[in-house]
């Protein structure tokens, strides 16, 4: 995995890994999130370490896993939850779905779901742990009709959104040039409402940074001390 001194590496859900380099608290955990399209519906899941998924699971409501299944060398534990719209006051049941392996996760959730439902669509994608993350590699008609994404924060610089970068995902790059840095270029542009955020056109990733609100006019400066590259 690496260490917090300027090294880290992370795998992301559908294989890409990518090295971080450079004097920042390179540390905190990472996260991918990937969607997987199965008989017409579009499921999102999420990888990162066991405690993430605890935490994910805690967060959404789960009191606590009411069954346990082996599958793909790991356990698969299914809890039940319900989202409430604040609007009309009604809910629906949500089974919270986590497959743990030695270190790693992979979680999801089903609107109305049985466990039945969880094992059947975990049975869709093909799951293998990495010292540095957990990939999901579609099988049987399920597919991933885009890459997968790398969150990862880091102090001082902000929120990193890392993808591959190919034909889909450069459509999300300005019209404009951008400025020429090492390894690519780098764009500034802005949401209306949430203000300006970065994108960093490498040769094979596209990097989107949310900056910390106090310290956008920083980010180019402590870019320029960040090397992201993709690795085999």
């Amino acid at each position: 995995m690496g260490s917090p001194e300027g090294d880290v590496t992370h795998r992301s859900l559908d294989g890409v890994r990518v090295r971080l380099t450079g004097a920042h608290d390179l540390g905190r955990p990472c996260t991918s999130v990937a969607r997987i399209a199965e008989r017409g519906r579009l499921h999102e899941i999420s990888s990162g370490t066991r405690s993430d998924a605890l935490a994910w699971a805690e967060d959404i409501g789960v009191d606590r896993f009411e069954e346990e299944f082996r599958i793909q060398g790991g356990r698969l534990r299914v809890g039940r939850t319900a989202t409430r719209d604040r609007d009309t006051g009604t809910s629906d049941p949500v089974l919270a779905a986590v497959w743990e392996g030695r270190r790693h996760a992979v979680f999801t959730h089903l609107y109305h779901g049985r466990p039945a439902d969880a094992v059947a669509f975990f049975d869709t994608v093909r799951l293998t742990e990495h010292e540095d993350g957990i990939t999901a590699a579609p099988r049987g008609r399920a597919r991933r009709p885009e890459p997968a994404e790398m969150v990862k924060e880091v102090p001082g610089l902000g929120l990193l959104e890392i993808t591959a970068l190919n034909a889909r995902t450069r459509r999300r790059l300005p019209s404009w040039r951008g400025a020429s840095v090492a390894g690519g270029e780098l764009f500034q542009d802005t949401v209306e409402g949430q203000g300006p955020y970065f994108l960093l056109a490498l040769k094979s990733l596209l990097v989107t940074v949310l900056p910390e609100e106090d310290r956008v006019r920083e980010v180019p400066r402590r870019l320029a001390g960040l090397a992201v590259e993709a690795i085999r």
